[in-house]
């Protein structure tokens, strides 16, 4: 199954957001909790909280973010 490439663009947020809260949800667990028998429930919170959060994060700045790199970068 493909999806249309109409929808690149959510996709391409919805991975990124994805990616960055697993990461960053896993990293302040360990920081916070320690290895230990809390561990994995606290992370599965944190991570649903954090890709609650970015995901639409990430669809709102996508847009301008792309405005910015357009005004600083040049053809090459």
């Amino acid at each position: 199954m493909k999806i249309s490439k109409k929808y690149s663009g959510l996709l391409v947020s919805a991975i990124m957001a994805f990616c960055m809260a697993l990461v960053m949800s896993f990293v302040m667990t360990v920081l916070n909790v320690g290895f230990n028998e809390r561990f994995f429930l606290a992370w599965v919170r944190g991570f649903a909280i954090g890709f609650a959060v970015s995901l639409p994060t990430s669809i709102a700045v996508s847009s301008s973010a792309r405005k910015i790199v357009d005004k600083i970068t040049r053809e090459s």
